[in-house]
């Protein structure tokens, strides 16, 4: 993939909330195989990559699922299929799937509020007996304040990225008129850098979803 086809991909994906279904741990992997492609060339030399991928949204991360690299089938292509199944009313186990956006613990005003979520209104219990009923509870209010503030931290860089793609576009139809405008030179660079800034942070929101796989 060019440059240019890179950067509208990303675009597309942080605008729309889309994830790579591969890197998020909602999804259970069932299977040790991660790559789709496998491009055997003469001799011992051989490409593989991840070509093929499931974008999914939040709604969907959220109702989580099944991931798997099948085998591939020589005769028919040399792209391994890639089955998803997404938790629905039918199919959903008894206790749905949840994960931990841990990206959020790097950040100490959304840190604090899930420690105030694991703490609430009432201290950890000096009787042991009253630990596991105690313990439940903590566990639901810091997950469901996660999702509270992974969503809301979603919808702001997808505020942003729109902001920042406005801004340079009118600042590009404006530097063909005037080229020497040093101050739309200024808001150019400055909308380009805050942009590369959201395409880093949902990079590193990703790598921190895959940790554990």
């Amino acid at each position: 993939m060019h440059k240019r086809e890179s950067v509208a991909w990303h675009h597309m994906t942080l605008r729309n909330g889309l994830t790579d279904a591969w890197r998020l741990d909602s999804f259970r992997k069932l299977s040790k195989k991660e790559f789709t492609y496998d491009n055997e060339k003469a001799g011992t030399t051989s490409a593989v990559s991840r070509i093929n991928k499931f974008m999914v949204s939040q709604t969907l991360e959220e109702r989580g699922g099944r991931i798997e690299a099948a085998a591939s089938v020589r005769k028919l292509s040399n792209h391994s299929p890639l089955i998803i199944t997404i938790w629905g009313w039918h199919n959903a186990p008894s206790s749905p799937l949840r994960f931990f956006d841990i990206s959020l613990l790097s950040d100490e005003r959304s840190k604090k509020e899930i420690l105030e979520a694991w703490v609430g209104n009432h201290p950890p219990p000096s009787n042991e007996l009253d630990w596991p009923a105690w313990l439940e509870v903590a566990t639901s209010r810091v997950m469901l304040c996660n999702s509270r503030l992974s969503k809301a931290k979603k919808h702001a860089q997808g505020a942003c990225i729109r902001a920042c793609t406005k801004k340079i576009q009118l600042a590009e139809i404006q530097l063909q008129r005037e080229s020497s405008n040093e101050e739309v030179k200024s808001i150019l660079s400055d909308s380009q850098g805050k942009l590369v800034e959201v395409f880093q942070n949902s990079v590193e929101r990703n790598r921190h979803l895959s940790s554990s796989n």
